[in-house]
């Protein structure tokens, strides 16, 4: 099972499997927001992974180890500077671990 979420008209998350047993070893692929001078964090639900390009598309893998419910949240915005960017969420799906 494959869960896809779109927040806006560029950005995207996917994830699969989105759901099965632990250890569940999930690979995420989307698409920045295509801001060129942009942060981009993927939140895996207590990992995060703030390596994406905001102009390209990814793939990233996470493993799942304990059973529950897992939601990974893309954010992005753009680059702040001197001070921390401000980030909004532009995509999210929920992963299910038995």
């Amino acid at each position: 099972m494959t869960a896809t979420a779109q927040m806006n008209a560029t950005a995207a998350l996917s994830a699969s499997p989105a759901s099965g047993r632990a250890p569940l070893e999930v690979t995420f692929t989307g698409t920045g927001p295509g801001i060129p001078e942009g942060v981009v964090v993927l939140d895996f639900g207590g990992r995060t992974d703030d390596t994406i390009s905001s102009i390209r598309g990814f793939t990233r893998t996470h493993t799942y180890r304990a059973a529950g419910s897992y939601t990974a949240v893309l954010r992005s915005g753009a680059y702040g500077g001197q001070r921390p960017a401000v980030l909004s969420e532009i995509g999210r799906v929920t992963i299910v671990v038995d």
